[in-house]
């Protein structure tokens, strides 16, 4: 049976992005470790993404994450460890692979941050 994390994190998906997450932060004053599977998160973050859904409105309950501020706390810290940054263009080079990009709706930032990925100044 299929769960609506699996729909929303594949297993394809899951695969680049576990390798790409912190380990999680040791529990202050030796409090419990963490409970809620972090692909249950991920895909927390991924309907938030997909829906422009409130957070307050996120179904919690159903994703499996916690409750919205758990899932909101995983995606700052992983924005923070650069995950995302990291997981772009291995989805990128991942969907060109399979020729599912069309490079005709592209658009090139011509800001600082593309010039220093182009090793141009």
């Amino acid at each position: 049976m299929t769960t609506l994390v699996d729909e929303l994190v594949p297993d394809e998906l899951w695969r680049l992005v576990k390798p790409l997450l912190p380990l999680p932060p040791r529990p202050p004053y030796g409090g419990r470790h963490r409970t809620i599977p972090d692909r249950n998160c991920f895909a927390a973050i991924v309907f938030m993404a997909r829906t422009s859904t409130p957070w307050r409105l996120l179904p919690a309950k159903e994703l499996g994450c916690g409750s919205p501020a758990t899932a909101w706390r995983r995606l700052a810290e992983w924005a923070k460890a650069g995950v995302f940054e990291q997981l772009h263009p291995q989805v990128l080079d991942r969907l060109g692979e399979q020729g599912r990009l069309d490079w005709s709706r592209a658009s090139v930032d011509s800001g600082e941050r593309a010039r220093q990925a182009w090793g141009t100044t």
